[in-house]
């Protein structure tokens, strides 16, 4: 299993024609050993004492509407 560490920044602003950027969190990334994602986790600026996770797709989940 393998993690890959993704930064997650917001514009903050721009002057004379330079970009400026805050870091605003982490995204952690998670793999078998396939490299099939097998969760993501996201640690953000505006809930530092939450970790959010998400999971992919699966093939046999249906979309309501």
């Amino acid at each position: 299993m393998a993690t890959q560490t993704l930064k997650l920044n917001v514009k903050t602003g721009e002057k004379e024609g330079k970009t400026f950027w805050d870091r605003c969190g982490i995204l952690f990334v998670n793999t078998d050993e396939n490299g099939a994602i097998t969760s993501i986790t996201v640690r953000h600026n505006m809930f530092p004492e939450v970790d959010m996770v998400a999971f992919p797709k699966r093939i046999d989940d249906t979309v309501t509407e």
